[in-house]
């Protein structure tokens, strides 16, 4: 059975867009979970939120936020707040688009090819002399025509329009991109058949042009980046990391020594690779510890005594009303007869003989009646 769709939504490339569903690549289904259970009934054991300070249970409605200052001081934030602040971050732009634009160095075209160590005025006078060390990469002297910036600024990003919206932006080498940013992959699929032509479009020309497109995406009310790249007939999407979460690997390799290598060791080293180099097979992932323990449970299970089988619901359980309501009655009074359609002629009995002087009319019965009561 295939899993529901985590997403639905559209994804949209310049004025165009198709109907989408996101579908998580990978499945926790068939991970191993064990819960904290009291080892004399067998009982699994729930936990409850005690004040620090005063030791009472906490219920679920007096529940907080706070962000930790101090030792046993916290800034309380409320849920209205952190909405604010997800409305406010759609529209504000990137950070180092805000500094460029700030910077009268970065406002120069040949800023995004300048190092961070370069002067914020540059010399214009003509003759002067500039430091031998700083090579400015694409000034022009004064009576040459200044040339167009061969690298544009990044453009600001759009502002999300709704929830629903995956809007292809930007777009950049797959390799270019780092493995540590990538986060949860995604299946990208077309809902609708009126889309599947946008659909196919957008994925072949990512193909063609052997390039992954960038986004963005609300999930769980948390606005993230995202990637999208062709695969097969469909589009894959990760989940990217944000840049403070991702670690530079320069203060990790700076103190590595670098070392001259012998030749041959280089190719024996490469002989080796080469006799060990194979097409990808999924099974060498395989989670060996896992496999142990689901053996292991199934030998404890297997030695637990028998329990009498429990027949599972069906849905041939499930009767007329009419039938259920007659079968109730029957029950209820089963020495009273159930009547038939056709007519059934009654039964008279034969009256007992009357007494000399009596009369039979209703009239001497009524009479006779109120005589009783007067005597």
């Amino acid at each position: 059975m295939a899993p529901r769709a985590h997403w639905k939504g559209f994804l949209k490339l310049s004025l165009v867009s198709c109907p989408i569903a996101l579908y998580p690549a990978i499945s926790a289904a068939e991970k191993i979970s064990f819960r904290q259970v009291n080892r004399e009934t067998g009982n699994r054991l729930r936990r409850q939120l005690v004040d620090a300070g005063t030791g009472a249970v906490v219920p679920s409605h007096k529940l907080g936020r706070g962000y930790q200052i101090a030792e046993n001081d916290f800034l309380l934030v409320e849920d209205e707040e952190l909405e604010a602040a997800r409305q406010e971050a759609r529209e504000r732009p990137f950070t180092a688009l805000e500094e460029a634009a700030a910077s009268p160095a970065l406002n120069n075209p040949v800023h995004s090819v300048l190092p961070r160590s370069a002067p914020a005025e540059l010399p214009s006078a003509k003759g002067s002399k500039r430091p031998p060390s700083l090579k400015l990469v694409g000034v022009q002297e004064e009576e040459e025509e200044a040339a167009p910036s061969l690298v544009p600024p990044p453009a600001p990003p759009r502002p999300i329009q709704d929830n629903r919206t995956i809007e292809l932006d930007r777009f950049v080498q797959p390799n270019q991109i780092g493995a540590a940013y990538y986060n949860t992959p995604y299946f990208i699929v077309p809902t609708e058949a009126i889309g599947q032509q946008v659909f196919a479009v957008i994925r072949d020309a990512l193909a063609d042009k052997k390039l992954v497109g960038l986004g963005r995406v609300v999930l769980a009310k948390r606005e993230r980046p995202i990637l999208i790249e062709p695969i097969g007939d469909g589009l894959r999407g990760i989940t990217l990391r944000y840049a403070h979460e991702v670690r530079d690997a320069t203060e990790y390799f700076a103190d590595i020594p670098k070392i001259a290598l012998p030749d041959e060791a280089v190719r024996m080293a490469e002989h080796i690779v080469d006799t060990k180099t194979q097409d990808f097979d999924p099974s060498y992932l395989e989670d060996r510890y896992r496999t142990v323990v689901v053996e292991k449970l199934r030998d404890k299970q297997m030695q637990l005594p028998a329990q009498s089988a429990v027949p599972p619901s069906s849905s041939q359980n499930v009767v007329n009303l009419m039938e259920a309501l007659k079968r109730s009655i029957a029950a209820e009074a089963p020495s009273v007869p159930v009547l038939k359609s056709s007519p059934v002629a009654p039964i008279v009995k034969p009256s007992p003989r009357r007494k000399a002087g009596t009369s039979s009319r209703p009239a001497d019965k009524r009479s006779a009646a109120r005589g009783r009561k007067t005597g």
